[in-house]
């Protein structure tokens, strides 16, 4: 057998295996989310939701800001995005909210009445969000998450 086809062979298949390596389901869903938010990527793991493996990729953005993304593992499509803004007052979350902070503290805390210990804001899916950690009387937390654009409780949960 000549050499020379042995290496062009041999070479056909490291190449082939590479463009197989960077069309990964991971890869796939890594160029989706950076198509979504630019910057660091953190974070890559898969997980499994609701049937389907998931990936969920972290990303910090040069302004500081931390996103969420979500990838279906066998589509290579983003199924959510979370952006965790570092205030209430960002341009992206202001364009969208209609209640104010003091307002989503108020729902929150007469449906899940304690002390709220954390507040972050959030843009899930293109709404925005308050979302509250809220110490419960009997030492139990809760993260309770209010529309900021129409007051309600989207979300509710024991921590």
């Amino acid at each position: 057998m000549n050499i020379r086809y042995c290496l062009a062979g041999l070479l056909t298949l490291i190449a082939s295996s590479a463009l197989a390596q960077e069309n990964s389901p991971m890869d796939v869903c890594r160029n989706a989310a950076n198509k979504i938010a630019q910057g660091e990527i953190t974070k890559i793991e898969l997980e499994k939701e609701k049937g389907m493996e998931v990936y969920e990729i972290d990303i910090k953005s040069a302004d500081g800001n931390k996103w969420e993304i979500k990838c279906d593992k066998a589509s290579g499509k983003i199924i959510e995005t979370e952006q965790e803004l570092t205030s209430a007052d960002h341009p992206a979350f202001t364009a969208l909210k209609k209640i104010d902070e003091t307002q989503a503290r108020k729902i929150a805390l007469e449906a899940h009445p304690g002390t709220i210990t954390e507040v972050e804001y959030e843009i899930e899916n293109g709404i925005a969000i308050y979302e509250f950690e809220i110490k419960m009387e009997d030492g139990s937390e809760m993260e309770v998450e209010v529309d900021a654009a129409t007051g309600k409780i989207v979300k509710a949960e024991k921590d």
